[in-house]
């Protein structure tokens, strides 16, 4: 039996039976009890709406919901569990106009705080309790600042109540993210209410030991995923602006982590301001958050050499490939098997892509995205390149831990005038076929032409008739026609591409996970084939007809 499955196993029922535990302590009035609150002498002005952009609410559904019934908005139990939990956030308090709607704000507050002002599995989940409070103390003019006495002491007294919940179960987090952002909201509470010295300091010196775990030496986010990479630094910038606003001095290892954190984002970003989609990321325009860097002179340098994703750019052609190993069990929650999966870009329009993570869809489609065929790379008899764990227990507590990995043992970025040259080879296949798989695709910008050559090297004779499956995942906008003679033709945003190999090519259907709302239909360019030789060469062109 596999050793780190049992070791996964057995950590898993500890923690099942240590929530089932804390389920039932936290209904108590005991624990409520513990939670007493010293109100605060006096609280400091922190209202900054611009720092809450990246986490507003875009829906103007749920807002219409808390504007359309008001005391009764937190009684509505038909509308989805997404759309419960979003209420409960707060994250539509900053979308609410502060000279018109404070009556408003003030009535949907002192209804919540009725119903909720003592623990509850649902409304103080510890991500949806830390966007809470930071929501309604940067919207103080609603909340802490507000003209009513009464009102705001109520307010002022549940935010500490739950700040207290949060930093007794801090330890308690599973995802690193998420902590850092639990401390993100701790520290902001300790710098509003005076009297909270302690609180801060605990919260700074966890923050500490906790970055030294969730990233490598370079500054990378252990779990590989580029969207990590972008709420790690939010959320790092979001407590430096807490500390820097009430005027308390930065750490130096904060700032540090910054420039570190910051330098691999830049890296990662692409021209058009997204990222690419790997490792669990789903579709983010960093626009917005980006002018907000500027805006506060944080030019991080792009540096590449930091992790082992290959992108580049030569004029209006721009190529992203994942060359990085798996994570560790730990921090493999929503890694899917896309390794040497690649995105290819013209002036900033999607070509070829990714399906995009489904963590957010249910178990089953999280399953389906994070397989090898939801990637622009090759499977060989419709497996993945890594096994992930199937065990309902295991999953529940730590994602997409493999049972088996692979390992990448050659990559290479060369990028001139005119061409860009990537290539990277894993052997995530060796172990149930003997294969070893390398990826080379070369980018030339005076021929307007993208061509790959797949290599897989088969290293026994018996195990040659293997079949091969190669996807090229196009956007859900982008239009795919075959030809007479087989080729795919590619219509998107008024491009034209011209898709050959020397295999049988197909049109498959496909599901995009890419966005948090919606799943989309979308289509994948399929080459099919027989590894008949010990050494297999897949080649493909991809040309621009327009």
């Amino acid at each position: 039996m596999n050793l780190r499955f049992v070791r996964l196993f057995v950590l898993s029922i500890f923690k099942s039976l240590l929530e089932k535990i804390q389920t039932f302590y936290f209904n108590t009035q005991y624990y409520n009890n513990s939670l007493k609150v010293t109100p605060p002498s006096r609280s400091y002005d922190m209202n900054n709406i611009p720092l809450l952009l990246e986490m507003e609410d875009k829906s103007t559904k749920r807002l219409a919901l808390v504007k359309k019934f008001t005391t009764n908005v937190w009684k509505l139990e038909n509308i989805g569990k997404k759309n419960i939990k979003e209420l409960n956030k707060f994250t539509w308090l900053s979308k609410l106009d502060i000279k018109n709607e404070k009556p408003l704000a003030k009535k949907i507050i002192e209804e919540w705080l009725k119903k909720n002002k003592n623990y509850n599995s649902i409304t103080w989940d510890h991500k949806v309790t830390s966007t809470r409070i930071i929501f309604w103390i940067c919207c103080s003019h609603f909340t802490i600042r507000n003209d009513d006495m009464v009102f705001r002491t109520h307010v002022t007294n549940n935010i500490i109540k739950q700040a207290l919940h949060l930093n007794k179960n801090l330890k308690f987090i599973h995802d690193e993210i998420d902590k850092i952002f639990t401390l993100a909201a701790l520290i902001l509470v300790s710098v509003t209410f005076e009297g909270s010295q302690k609180l801060f300091q605990t919260s700074v010196k966890n923050l500490s030991s906790e970055l030294k775990k969730i990233t490598d030496r370079n500054g990378f986010v252990e779990t590989k995923n580029p969207e990590d990479q972008f709420w790690l630094l939010h959320h790092l910038i979001l407590i430096r602006e807490f500390l820097m606003f009430s005027q308390n001095t930065v750490p130096e290892f904060v700032d540090l982590n910054i420039d570190k954190v910051g330098t691999n984002y830049k890296s990662l970003l692409l021209s058009n301001n997204h990222l690419p989609l790997f490792n669990g990321a789903k579709e983010r325009d960093c626009t917005e958050f980006n002018k907000f860097l500027k805006a506060k002179n944080l030019n991080f340098d792009k540096k590449h050499k930091a992790h082992n994703y290959l992108i580049s750019k030569v004029k209006k052609y721009e190529i992203a490939l994942d060359a990085n190993d798996p994570p560790s069990d730990l921090y493999s929650q929503n890694y899917q098997a896309g390794c040497l999966s690649f995105e290819f870009f013209y002036n900033g329009i999607k070509i070829i892509g990714n399906s995009g993570s489904a963590k957010n869809f249910g178990d089953e489609l999280s399953y389906l995205g994070q397989t090898t065929a939801a990637h622009s790379t090759l499977t060989i008899n419709d497996t993945s390149s890594c096994l992930f764990q199937k065990n309902a227990m295991v999953r529940k507590y730590y994602g997409n831990s493999l049972v088996h990995k692979l390992k990448v043992y050659k990559k290479d970025l060369n990028t001139d005038k005119h061409t860009v040259s990537v290539i990277a080879g894993h052997n995530g296949y060796q172990k149930n076929y003997n294969a070893l798989y390398e990826r080379k695709i070369l980018i030339n910008d005076e021929s307007s032409k993208v061509e790959g050559d797949e290599l897989i090297i088969v290293a026994k004779k018996n195990m040659v008739f293997l079949n091969f499956s190669l996807r090229f995942h196009v956007p859900p906008n982008a239009r795919l026609v075959q030809t007479h003679g087989g080729d795919i033709l590619i219509s998107i945003e008024n491009q034209g591409w011209h898709f050959k190999s020397q295999y049988q090519n197909k049109i498959e259907n496909s599901l995009n996970f890419a966005s948090y709302d919606k799943i989309h239909e979308s289509k994948c360019i399929l080459v099919e084939g027989t590894l008949k030789d010990k050494v297999n060469n897949i080649h493909w062109s991809l040309e621009k007809s327009n």
